[in-house]
């Protein structure tokens, strides 16, 4: 009982901590930005092309069901055979508190938690959601190495040497975690020997204080990564699979910003003459995304719109319309999803506790 009332207690700072830093973030767009407003923001959404603003929500509904199909062909490797709407259900409570938390770190323990109510084991569980966290940081580097391969000159023309850097250090934290995980399937030993003699040298300049707590903690997730792997390992099709879903989850997400952008195109005067290559727009939106990955805040929020408008400046001109690109974007694929993630979220943990209910009540009959 005192674990669900810190865990709760925990949720509700998160949480107000996300609606500050989101306050900030709209207080700064609406009041640093002359002639933007909430009209002309809703005209702009009122001139998007209808098609393709159905489309950009309609990747945002497929980027959370790539993400569960995922899940569900882990665990059906295992031999655990869930519908849809269940690892629908699993994927949108990672995302929905992967949105409130930190650096996403509530995304899995949530996604655990259902799972575990549906019968799979805690031991299956952490194995599906460590390799599917992988395969989704592998899928990741793949598409940065796609990007750079196909549009280097975009990462070079950028204006902000700011943002340059974000790219460059929040693909490198997420290289850091891939080369860990092959590490660890090669020798956790190694990892632990290194990730001890880190520590050992933290302490000794007082930047960690409870070494031990810090020693158990990584001996642990270096263990439970490699059980993981040691289950899946013979899955070769569910691992490919895996990889290629949390790829597409990927391309589906940022789809949204482009197909906001060829929207806008259609109706608005300002943008109907620009000429922009589809490749380099997908570009354009997955290099905001790397830069988000290198800012531990919920969700990333302020430092996302601004790399955001840092970036497509390159191609929008128009202030208004960039600020109105920017909000539409980011309104549908992080406010929006969060908040329909968080709805699946609560109608799935509903039934869970209905279920629950009604075995008590068969149990004391």
């Amino acid at each position: 009982m005192r674990k669900k009332a810190v865990a709760f207690r925990k949720n509700i700072i998160n949480f107000c901590v996300l609606a500050a830093l989101i306050g900030v973030t709209f207080f700064v767009i609406f009041n640093n930005n002359d002639g933007f407003g909430i009209n002309s923001l809703m005209d702009f959404v009122s001139d998007i092309h209808l098609p393709f603003l159905i489309g950009a929500f309609i990747c945002m509904i497929m980027n959370i069901g790539f993400k569960g199909i995922s899940i569900s062909v882990l665990s059906r490797a295992l031999g655990y055979r869930r519908s849809l709407p269940r690892n629908y259900a699993y994927a949108s409570a990672d995302i929905y508190f992967s949105a409130i938390t930190p650096s996403a770190t509530g995304g899995q323990p949530a996604s655990a938690y259902y799972m575990v109510k549906d019968d799979i084991p805690i031991s299956h569980t952490t194995a599906i959601l460590s390799v599917n966290l992988f395969m989704y940081t592998a899928s990741l580097i793949a598409l940065a190495l796609i990007t750079f391969i196909l549009r280097p000159s975009l990462f070079f023309d950028l204006e902000s040497w700011v943002v340059k850097v974000c790219i460059i250090v929040g693909l490198l934290v997420q290289l850091l975690l891939l080369s860990i995980y092959m590490l660890i399937m090669i020798s956790e030993k190694a990892v632990i020997k290194i990730a001890t003699w880190l520590i050992n040298i933290l302490a000794f300049l007082h930047i960690v204080k409870h070494k031990r707590e810090y020693l158990g903690r990584i001996n642990a997730s270096v263990t439970r990564f490699k059980k993981s792997v040691i289950l899946l390992r013979n899955k070769k099709k569910a691992l490919l699979a895996s990889f290629l879903l949390n790829f597409a989850e990927r391309i589906a997400y940022i789809s949204i910003g482009v197909l906001v952008f060829y929207g806008a195109m259609y109706n608005i005067p300002e943008l109907a003459g620009t000429k922009v290559d589809v490749l380099d727009v997908y570009a354009l939106e997955a290099y905001c995304w790397f830069g988000a990955y290198c800012v531990p805040l919920p969700g990333a929020v302020g430092a996302s719109e601004a790399i955001f408008n840092s970036v497509f400046s390159m191609i929008i001109s128009s202030n208004v319309l960039l600020s109105s690109t920017m909000i539409t974007t980011r309104g549908i694929n992080f406010y929006v999803m969060m908040i329909f993630a968080g709805i699946v979220t609560l109608i799935h943990h509903t039934r869970v506790k209905v279920t629950e209910h009604k075995k008590k009540i068969s149990q004391t009959e």
